[in-house]
C-alpha cells in the first residue's frame, strides 16, 4: 500500500462505492464544511439534524436544505412567506376561463359483422 495522503473528503473510502458516488460525497462535504451563514441576522448556523438549523447569533431555529444552506434560495423562501402574510396579497382577482372549443361528435355506427360459420372438422383416417 502507498503512502499517499487522501486529498479530499470521500478519500476515507478508497476504491469502493464507485467515482460517481464519491464524487457526490466531495460536493457536498466540502459544501457542509465551510461557514453557514443565518438568512435572517448574518451570522453563523450549525446542522442540528437533517435539515434543522440553529444560528448560534439570533438563537433562531428553523429548516432548510438538509446538507448546506443556499443564501439565495432561503431569501427567496422568506420572501414567500412575507407576501403570504399580508393579507392584501391574498386576495386576487377571478382569473376567467375560457369555455373549450368542442368538435362535433359523430353519430356511433356498428360495422355489419359476418355470421359465424362452423366449419367441419378434418379427420385423418389411417388404414
Amino acid at each position: 500500500m502507498s503512502n499517499k495522503l487522501k486529498s479530499n473528503p470521500a478519500g476515507r473510502f478508497g476504491v469502493r462505492y464507485g467515482v460517481y458516488i464519491r464524487k457526490k460525497v466531495n460536493n457536498i462535504e466540502e459544501k457542509q464544511r465551510k461557514k453557514q451563514e443565518c438568512p435572517f441576522c448574518n451570522g453563523t448556523a450549525k446542522r442540528i439534524s437533517s435539515g434543522i438549523w440553529l444560528c448560534k447569533k439570533c438563537k433562531k431555529r428553523f429548516a432548510a436544505h438538509s446538507y448546506y444552506l443556499e443564501k439565495e434560495s432561503l431569501d427567496e423562501k422568506l420572501l414567500k412567506e412575507a407576501k403570504f402574510k399580508d393579507k392584501s396579497n391574498l386576495e386576487k382577482e377571478p382569473v376567467e376561463k375560457k369555455p373549450k372549443k368542442s368538435k362535433p361528435k359523430k353519430p356511433a355506427t356498428k360495422k355489419p359483422t359476418k355470421p359465424k360459420t362452423l366449419k367441419p372438422k378434418k379427420t385423418s383416417k389411417t388404414k
